[in-house]
Parts: structure tokens; C-alpha cells; sequence
């Protein structure tokens, strides 16, 4: 009876091993690096983990976004403000490929993310005008994009996304006042990534 159950214990991890070897050794796993650009002007930057699967591509992705401004007037120093935004976010891409010419491939998919945001204005010389904001978003939207291999290692890639985007958030004004924020909208974001692959 051991032997039997052995030999099925055996068997069993053997066949997994025959399907998964397969199965690895078709996936090129990489790691990549992009700056991005949204509709609104503000850039950022992020890590990715592309998964190549035959003409598939899935690219999970953490992304970064900061932007400040100070808005200095000489006329009315009591306007003069700093203005600061954070963004972070993670989502995923899934694109199919295809080779148009000898080291490019084009890629067209989707992409759907999280993203989780805040930012402030403070006024120097009236702080008690200074509000603060507090958002989150989910967004979705079709990528088109182009990708040219250096070598089968390296690779520099251009695309673009419209992205459908719900955001809910609360921003806080002057004299603790609290508004409630509910948007959707579209916009668009165009990426430079560059991709090493294992």
C-alpha cells in the first residue's frame, strides 16, 4: 500500500513538473523602467515587471507622480502661494504583440489601475486660506503602443492610453470646511519605458 501510494505521490509530481517546466521556460520575465506623462502636463515615473507568454504581454506597474509650484506675485505678496501634489499606482496591462520589422513589435491591450492621491496650497502669509485634498481613483482604458529591441535584453518602448477614470475624494478648505468630490473623466497619458528581459 505504500508503494502504491509512493509511486502515485511520484507520479503526480513528476507530470507537475513536465507541465510547468514548458510553461517557464516560455515566459521571458523582465524589468522595466518608465516616465510618464498625463494629460494634465504632470510627468512621473515607475517600475514595472513585463511577463512576455508567446504574443501576450501582462505588466503589472507602480507608478509615482509629484508635482510643486510656488506662485510668487510681486504686486500682492499676500497671494503668493505653494502648491503640492502626490500620486501613487499600481495596475496592469495586457497587450497582444506583434513583429512589424526586424527588432520591432507593436503592442496594443488595456490597462486597468488603482490610484491614490493628495495635495495641498498653502498661502504664506494667510494660513488660514491654506486647503488640503484627499482622492482615489480606478481607471481603465486601451493602450496602443511600439517597442524597439537593442538586443533580445534590452528594449526602448512609446505608448499611449485613453483612460476612463472614476475619482472619489474630500478636499478641506478655509475654516475646516469639507467637500465631497465625485468625477469621472477621460484622459490620456503617454509613456518611454525601457525594458531589460532576463
Amino acid at each position: 500500500m505504500k508503494t502504491a501510494r509512493k509511486t502515485v505521490i511520484h507520479t503526480a509530481l513528476a507530470t507537475s513538473l513536465a507541465l510547468v517546466a514548458p510553461l517557464a521556460a516560455a515566459v521571458d520575465v523582465g524589468v522595466g523602467v518608465n516616465l510618464n506623462n498625463d494629460g494634465g502636463g504632470s510627468g512621473g515615473y515607475g517600475v514595472s515587471l513585463p511577463l512576455r507568454f508567446g504574443n501576450f504581454t501582462v505588466e503589472p506597474e507602480l507608478s509615482f507622480y509629484d508635482t510643486s509650484a510656488d506662485n510668487t506675485q510681486t504686486p500682492s505678496p499676500t497671494n503668493n502661494r505653494t502648491y503640492e501634489s502626490r500620486r501613487y499606482t499600481l495596475e496592469t496591462g495586457v497587450y497582444w504583440r506583434q513583429q512589424m520589422i526586424p527588432s520591432v513589435e507593436t503592442y496594443m491591450g488595456g490597462r486597468i489601475g488603482y490610484a491614490r492621491g493628495d495635495s495641498s496650497t498653502t498661502y504664506q502669509s494667510s494660513p488660514g486660506s491654506n486647503s488640503s485634498s484627499e482622492s482615489s481613483s480606478y481607471y481603465l482604458g486601451p493602450t496602443l503602443g511600439a517597442e524597439y529591441f537593442f538586443n533580445k535584453h534590452f528594449s526602448l518602448g512609446l505608448d499611449v492610453s485613453l483612460l476612463f477614470e472614476s475619482t472619489s475624494g474630500e478636499q478641506v478648505g478655509s475654516g475646516s470646511s469639507r467637500y465631497k468630490e465625485d468625477r469621472d473623466e477621460i484622459n490620456y497619458q503617454s509613456r518611454a519605458r525601457l525594458r531589460f528581459y532576463f
